[in-house]
C-alpha cells in the first residue's frame, strides 16, 4: 500500500468514505447476507478507499499563485490567484466564515497587510 500525502484533501476524502461506510453499517447488521445479486457472493462489500487527486495550489507572492490541476493543467499568475480565492471560499463550511474570509481579503486589498493603520 502506498502512503498518501498528509493533506486536508486526503483527510476530507477519507472522512467522506468513512461516513458512507458507517451509514451502511445498520443495513449490514439487519441483512448480514447482503443484497441478493446473482453475479456476486451476496455479502456486503466495502470497496477500498481510493484517493482522487484534485490538484494543488501554491502562493507565489504579490497576488500571484501557481496551480496544478488534473489533466496535467498548469497555470500561474493573477487569474490563478483568483481561482484559488474562489475555491478556498467555496470550501468554507458556513456562510458566516465565507463572509469573514472574503471580508478579510477585501480589507487586506484596500488597507494592505499592516493592520496597525486601521
Amino acid at each position: 500500500m502506498k502512503s498518501l500525502p498528509a493533506t486536508a484533501q486526503v483527510a476530507a476524502q477519507q472522512g467522506t468514505y468513512l461516513s458512507r461506510c458507517l451509514n451502511r453499517w445498520d443495513q449490514c447488521k439487519s441483512n448480514p447476507e447482503g443484497p441478493r445479486h446473482f453475479k456476486s457472493s451476496g455479502r456486503h462489500e466495502f470497496l477500498p478507499f481510493e484517493y482522487r487527486h484534485l490538484g494543488q495550489f501554491a502562493p507565489l507572492g504579490g497576488d500571484q499563485a501557481a496551480a496544478e490541476l488534473p489533466g496535467d493543467w498548469v497555470s500561474m499568475g493573477h487569474s490563478t490567484q483568483w481561482l484559488w480565492y474562489s475555491v478556498y471560499a467555496s470550501k468554507q463550511v458556513s456562510w458566516r466564515t465565507r463572509y469573514l474570509v472574503v471580508g478579510d481579503w477585501v480589507r487586506r486589498y484596500i488597507f494592505g497587510r499592516d493592520s496597525s493603520r486601521i
